[in-house]
């Protein structure tokens, strides 16, 4: 078996930019066979416009193929096998851009778009990229006015348009995403995050079962369990330390913890993924 001789990090965005257009043409098959797994500290959204192959996103393989588009969020991780001539169209912005709830409430990491479709997204990609091209002092204001309109048009084509009092909802549930991206280490406890939130537990369980059909107690040990999978394939950490570094300080415990949930412990897990997702780069 052949081990991964990495650590995984985060891939950031130029220095001084919120928004990065481009598009990218790979003639060459191995540009993208090599490309090793990573993760984004931004938002990307990628148009297939032409050409085929497999979209790997936290151990979920996605057909690539002209106007599919795919929505990659902060901190998952993925990588493609795409074949020659693929024609793709990118727009990587920052999470610090504001009033972009509507585009952070996708919950589908792909949409299948009609031909009209596909010209509404690529004419905004192109505005968006005139403008951060721009110095002047309109431009970043243009720029997120731009941005904004071209993610709530992909809302829109997902179907994501609610009521507001569905959306403040789901502004609580997004807030709620956040902090347990940020504490989930050290917080397991629902009622740290009700805290936080200023609601109650039980609300928040409610909460997260009305709209994502699963309590918040789910919600945070799905997204230790992801981070351990996460390292258990993408880094060389032996299982102790996978366990200390999601804030376990008892081997032994992160062991029956992950059989618990994924019938199955965390080294077979690790023989099984690297059988099934041969190293992109080997």
């Amino acid at each position: 078996m052949n081990t991964p001789k990495f650590q995984l990090g985060y891939s950031t965005l130029p220095e001084g930019k919120e928004i990065v257009v481009k598009d990218a043409v790979y003639s060459n098959e191995t540009q993208l066979e090599r490309n090793l797994p990573h993760r984004h500290s931004f938002y990307v959204i990628c148009l297939i416009r032409s050409g085929s192959g497999i979209h790997v996103i936290d151990f979920e393989e996605f057909e690539v193929r002209p106007n599919r588009l795919f929505i990659i969020n902060p901190g998952q991780v993925h990588f493609w096998k795409i074949h020659s001539d693929t024609n793709i169209s990118m727009v990587q912005f920052s999470e610090s851009v504001p009033d972009l709830n509507s585009f952070l409430w996708i919950k589908r990491k792909y949409l299948d778009l009609a031909g009209k479709q596909c010209e509404a997204i690529l004419e905004l990609s192109s505005k968006l990229k005139l403008e951060s091209d721009e110095k002047d002092s309109f431009s970043r204001n243009n720029i997120r006015s731009y941005l904004a309109i071209l993610c709530r048009t992909i809302a829109r084509m997902s179907g994501n348009i609610n009521n507001s009092v569905l959306n403040q909802k789901e502004d609580k549930l997004y807030k709620f995403s956040v902090l347990v991206d940020k504490y989930y280490i050290q917080q397991k406890s629902v009622r740290f995050y009700a805290g936080k939130l200023n609601i109650s537990a039980n609300y928040l369980n409610m909460l997260s079962g009305e709209i994502l059909g699963k309590n918040a107690g789910d919600i945070i040990t799905q997204r230790t369990l992801l981070e351990a999978k996460r390292l258990l394939y993408h880094t060389n950490l032996d299982i102790n330390q996978v366990a200390f570094e999601l804030g376990f300080d008892d081997p032994s415990y992160f062991t029956r913890f992950f059989r618990k949930h994924e019938k199955c412990t965390p080294s077979t897990f690790r023989e099984m993924i690297y059988k099934k997702y041969q190293y992109p780069n080997e």
